[in-house]
């Protein structure tokens, strides 16, 4: 989405999804060091959650806007799990995930620090005007399965979440620095997981998540500055 332009960002969410057949929408985990789970984006939650759309997060490299992250140099190396955990706690703070039930939320890089916090949230957020145990907004999310080939984090997110909310993704192409790209799935095939979990996660989920078994909708004849777009 053209953030933190809300009309604009309206009107390429109408074309995306109706006229060019697109599953979801992207939003970066902040804009202009906004989160972009603050109430002036408002519009376009509720755009999603009556259209039951998928919207999908992804840190901007920002380090969370912390000199203890940035200036010691790991922005990519912790920054972007950090910015992934900020989303998540900041969605928790405004209740989207209770009021704005049907847009279906994936968070990137197995969520983050959030599966080791859940109980603790639980324990410690006493913050009066939650909706739900931050736990269970928090396991109504779905998060990507790109963990750098890490098992521990991948175990701990299947606890955690479920294997119903892991969904596989691909950091294409940032991965392809340090592995292929047939590696980024193998390393859940190797994971001990049980065959159940791992045939939902790299299968079944996504697939559900995205009605990939629906009809795609008809597509409109491409104006000719699409037309110029796509040659």
């Amino acid at each position: 989405m053209p953030l933190p332009h809300i009309d604009a960002s309206l009107e390429e969410m109408r074309r995306g999804l109706d006229e060019l057949g697109m599953v979801g929408v992207a939003f970066s985990c902040s804009v202009f060091n906004r989160s972009t789970a603050e109430e002036e984006f408002e519009p376009l939650y509720e755009e999603m959650n009556a259209r039951g759309t998928a919207l999908f997060f992804h840190p901007c490299q920002n380090g969370i806007c912390s000199p203890f992250i940035n200036d010691y140099g790991f922005t990519a190396a912790a920054g972007a799990s950090l910015e992934d955990t900020a989303i998540v706690l900041h969605l928790i703070k405004r209740n989207i995930p209770v009021r704005y039930p049907n847009i279906k939320i994936i968070i990137p890089h197995l969520g983050g620090l959030i599966p080791m916090q859940l109980a603790r949230l639980d324990g410690q957020a006493h913050t009066p005007d939650l909706l739900g145990p931050p736990s269970a907004m928090a396991r109504s999310l779905y998060y990507d399965t790109v963990g750098w080939g890490s098992q521990a984090a991948l175990r701990c997110a299947c606890e955690a979440f479920g294997a119903d909310h892991l969904v596989p993704g691909s950091d294409f192409s940032a991965l392809l620095a340090v592995e292929s790209y047939r590696r980024t799935f193998e390393y859940i095939k190797e994971s001990r997981l049980s065959d159940q979990e791992i045939e939902k996660i790299l299968y079944s989920n996504a697939s559900a998540l995205f009605d990939f078994d629906k009809p795609a909708p008809r597509r409109t004849r491409l104006q000719g500055r699409d037309r110029d777009l796509m040659r």
